[in-house]
């Protein structure tokens, strides 16, 4: 009897290979299947504060709320940002159809679009108490690393040196705001984030509080100074993610937005298509979870 011959290591290496290929693509299938848009979703509120001006903070009670809110993702924001200052709203819009609550950029900057799209959607302008202690939290803010994009929205890519031209880009977006929705009262609130529990009762004249009255507990306050301040090693680590997060944002926007090689920009639109669909369908998870295993809010 002849013996059996063994598999070529190459037929090996193949079959080895082939497993972790199977179950990346049933893991992007159930992704798929997890990630689609809810048949239904409340009026949308759209937080159009800037960087600094407590979006965060609003966007936590938002979610206490149990809004199925849309904040800062750091791959998938830092891509719509670049189509938005690209003049292509496509994935913003596509956004709108997974979330009734937006804050952080871009969505400032789209309000009127915003306003058009969704007759029934209300937006709150989170704002500072006064100009001096925006500009000093951006300068904090922006003190943390150099970003492109900065100069999109606020006229600079750091504060430093160019405090005139930033304020003025707070004072201008309060102005164009307000200019906008003068006609449109019933849909539009101010916040001041330094107002602390005052302002579930702006909040909830915009938002769905139970027969409007207001939480019991104490207004969110998230992304402050204080949370920065980790220790040197996790505090170097997340400094050194976001440079690294950066720089590649910029060089694939560079790539993509201004005539890089087209095999290059084909791989961008698929790794974007890929992140895409992960983080939505990992915030779908996230908020069935927070609903699931969330304590009822009490209301005064």
């Amino acid at each position: 009897m002849r013996p059996a011959r063994s598999s070529s290591p190459a037929k090996r290496y193949a079959r080895a290979a082939l497993i972790p290929l199977l179950l990346s693509c049933l893991l992007l299938l159930a992704a798929r299947l997890i990630a689609q848009p809810p048949s239904s979703l409340r009026p949308k509120i759209f937080v159009i504060g800037l960087s600094k001006t407590g979006t965060s903070s609003i966007g936590d009670a938002l979610a206490l709320l149990r809004y199925k809110r849309l904040g800062w993702k750091d791959i998938r924001s830092r891509h719509l940002v670049h189509t938005w200052a690209n003049g292509d709203f496509r994935a913003l819009i596509n956004q709108t159809r997974y979330f009734d609550a937006f804050e952080d950029l871009p969505w400032p900057f789209m309000y009127q679009q915003m306003a058009e799209m969704y007759p029934d959607a209300k937006f709150v302008l989170s704002l500072r108490r006064d100009e001096r202690v925006w500009l000093e939290s951006m300068r904090r803010h922006v003190g943390r690393g150099s970003w492109q994009a900065y100069g999109y929205f606020y006229g600079a890519t750091e504060v430093e040196g160019h405090e005139e031209v930033v304020v003025q880009s707070y004072r201008n977006h309060t102005e164009n705001v307000r200019a906008y929705f003068r006609s449109r009262p019933e849909r539009y609130a101010e916040l001041v984030i330094d107002d602390g529990d005052k302002n579930w009762e702006v909040l909830c004249r915009m938002a769905d509080c139970a027969g409007g009255r207001v939480p019991s507990i104490p207004f969110p306050k998230s992304n402050t100074a204080a949370h920065w301040q980790q220790g040197s090693v996790v505090g170097n680590l997340h400094v050194l993610w976001g440079w690294f997060v950066t720089r590649v944002e910029e060089m694939s926007a560079e790539s993509y937005y201004k005539g890089g090689w087209a095999v290059v920009n084909g791989s961008l639109d698929v790794c974007w298509s890929l992140v895409s669909v992960i983080e939505q369908a990992c915030s779908e998870l996230y908020y069935k979870a927070m609903i699931a295993t969330a304590e009822p809010l009490a209301f005064n």
